[in-house]
C-alpha cells in the first residue's frame, strides 16, 4: 500500500489498519474477536457495553490524552447509551466512515477530548437515533443530523451552530447553553425540551413544535419562529430582539421580561400569555389574537397593534406610546394609568374598558367606542375625540383640556369636575350628561357658541 493512499484514508481507517484485532466489514470476522455493536440497537450485549465503559470512564478520568473523560467523552457516552457501532459520513468531503467498528478497545484508545471535539464536525448521522445519549459539549457544527432520533438526548453545551435538524426529534432533550445559532430547526420535535441559555440567533424554527419548551433568558434574535407551537413555553427574559414569530402559538406562554424589540407577531396567538414587563418597542402584532393576555408594565412604544385583539388584556402602567391600535377591540381591557399619549385608536372598540388615570394626551380617538369606559382623572389634553362615543362613560376629574369632541356621544356621561378649558364641544351630544363642577371656560358649546 502507497504512502498517498494511506494518507488519503479516514483516520479510523489508518487507526483500524494498525489494529490486527479489528476487521472492516467486507472481511471474515471470527467469533473470538471482539463483540461488536450496532450504533443505537438496545440490545442486552449493548447494555452491558454501557455499564462497562462507564466503569471504566469513572475509574481511569486521568488516562493519558485525557482518555475516556466522564464529563467529556462523546464517543463513549454515544456507545454507552446505545451499544457501539458508529456510521457516519462527511457532509462537505464525503469522506465515508461507514464499514467501520467501534469495539470497546477501539473506544478505550481513542476516544479523547480532541476526538470528540474534532470528528463530529460537518458530519452525518446516518443512523438517526440515540436515545437518551451523553453528548454534552459535542461539536456538531454543520452536522447533519436531519429526523435524527435525539430524544432526551444530553446535548447541554453543545456546538451545533449551522447544523441541519429538520424534522429532527429532540423531545425533552437537554440543550441548556447549547449553541444552535443558524441551525436549521424546520418542522423539528423540541417538546419539554429544556433550551434555557442557549443560542439560537438566526435559526431557523419555522413550524417546529415547541410545545411547553423551557427557553428561559435565550438568545432568539433575528430567529425565524414562523408558525410554531409555543403553547406553554417558558421565555422569560429570552431575548427576541428582531424575531419573527407570524402566526405563531404563544397559548399560555410565559413571555415576561421578554425583549421583542422589533419582533414580528402579525396574526400570532398571545391568548392568555403573560408578556408582564416585555419589551415590545416597534414590534409589530397586527391581527394577533392577545385576549386575555398579561401586559402589565409592558413597553409597546411605536408598537403596531392595528386590527389586533385585545379583549380583557391587562396593560395596566403599558407604555404604549404612539403606538397603532386603530380599530383594535380592547372590551373590558385595565389600561389604568397607561400611557398613550400620540396613540392611533381611531375605530376601536374600548367598550366598558378602565382607563383610570391613563394618559392619552394627544391621542386619536376618533369614532373610538368608550361607551360605558372608566375615564376617571385621565389625562386627554389634546385628544382627539370626533364622533367619538362616550354614552354613559365615566369622565369624572378627567383633564380634556383643548380636546375636540366634535359631534361626541356624552349622553349620560358622567363630567362632574372635569376640565373643559378650551376644549370644543361643536355638535356633541350632551343630554343626561353631568357637568356638575365642570370647568368650561373658553369650550365651544354644542351649539358653537364659547362659554365665557
Amino acid at each position: 500500500m502507497s504512502e498517498s493512499y494511506s494518507r488519503s484514508k479516514p483516520n479510523s481507517e489508518r487507526h483500524l489498519r494498525h489494529r490486527p484485532d479489528i476487521k472492516p466489514l467486507n472481511s471474515a470476522m471470527p467469533q473470538t474477536k471482539a463483540k461488536v455493536y450496532p450504533l443505537f440497537a438496545e440490545s442486552s450485549e449493548a447494555i452491558n457495553s454501557k455499564q462497562s465503559l462507564t466503569q471504566l470512564a469513572q475509574a481511569q478520568p486521568e488516562r493519558r490524552h485525557h482518555r475516556l473523560k466522564l464529563v467529556s467523552s462523546i464517543l463513549v457516552s454515544i456507545v454507552a447509551a446505545s451499544g457501539g457501532f458508529a456510521v457516519w459520513q462527511s457532509s462537505r468531503s464525503g469522506q465515508d466512515l461507514g464499514d467501520r467498528f467501534l469495539t470497546q478497545k477501539f473506544v478505550e484508545d481513542r476516544a479523547t477530548e480532541q476526538f470528540k471535539l474534532e470528528s463530529l464536525r460537518q458530519q452525518t448521522l446516518d443512523t438517526k437515533q440515540c436515545v437518551e445519549c451523553n453528548l454534552s459539549r459535542a461539536n456538531f457544527r454543520d452536522a447533519n443530523l436531519r429526523s435524527a432520533y435525539l430524544w432526551k438526548a444530553n446535548l447541554s453545551g453543545a456546538d451545533l451552530q449551522d447544523a441541519y435538524l429538520e424534522s429532527a426529534d429532540l423531545r425533552g432533550a437537554n440543550l441548556v447553553g447549547a449553541d444552535l445559532s443558524y441551525a436549521l430547526l424546520k418542522l423539528a420535535n423540541l417538546g419539554y425540551a429544556n433550551l434555557s441559555q442557549a443560542r439560537l440567533s438566526h435559526g431557523d424554527l419555522t413550524q417546529a413544535n415547541l410545545w411547553q419548551v423551557n427557553l428561559k433568558t435565550a438568545h432568539l434574535q433575528q430567529a425565524n419562529l414562523t408558525e410554531t407551537d409555543l403553547r406553554g413555553a417558558v421565555l422569560h427574559q429570552a431575548d427576541l430582539q428582531g424575531a419573527n414569530l407570524s402566526q405563531a402559538n404563544l397559548d399560555s406562554a410565559q413571555v415576561s421580561g421578554a425583549d421583542l424589540t422589533g419582533a414580528k407577531l402579525t396574526q400570532a396567538n398571545l391568548q392568555r400569555a403573560n408578556l408582564e414587563r416585555s419589551k415590545l418597542i416597534q414590534a409589530d402584532l397586527t391581527g394577533a389574537n392577545l385576549q386575555k393576555a398579561n401586559l402589565g408594565s409592558a413597553q409597546l412604544m411605536q408598537a403596531n397593534l392595528s386590527a389586533a385583539q385585545l379583549n380583557e388584556v391587562v396593560l395596566w402602567v403599558a407604555n404604549l406610546e404612539q403606538a397603532n391600535l386603530e380599530k383594535v377591540s380592547l372590551q373590558r381591557a385595565r389600561l389604568g394609568y397607561a400611557k398613550l399619549t400620540q396613540a392611533n385608536l381611531a375605530g376601536a372598540n374600548l367598550t366598558d374598558a378602565v382607563l383610570e388615570g391613563a394618559n392619552l394626551e394627544d391621542a386619536n380617538l376618533e369614532e373610538a367606542d368608550l361607551s360605558g369606559a372608566k375615564l376617571e382623572r385621565s389625562i386627554l389634553i389634546g385628544a382627539f375625540l370626533k364622533s367619538a362615543n362616550l354614552r354613559e362613560a365615566n369622565l369624572q376629574e378627567a383633564d380634556l383640556r383643548g380636546a375636540y369632541l366634535g359631534s361626541a356621544n356624552l349622553r349620560s356621561a358622567s363630567l362632574q369636575g372635569a376640565n373643559l378649558r378650551g376644549a370644543n364641544l361643536k355638535g356633541a351630544s350632551l343630554k343626561g350628561a353631568n357637568l356638575r363642577e365642570a370647568n368650561l371656560t373658553g369650550a365651544i358649546l354644542p351649539n358653537g357658541k364659547i362659554a365665557p
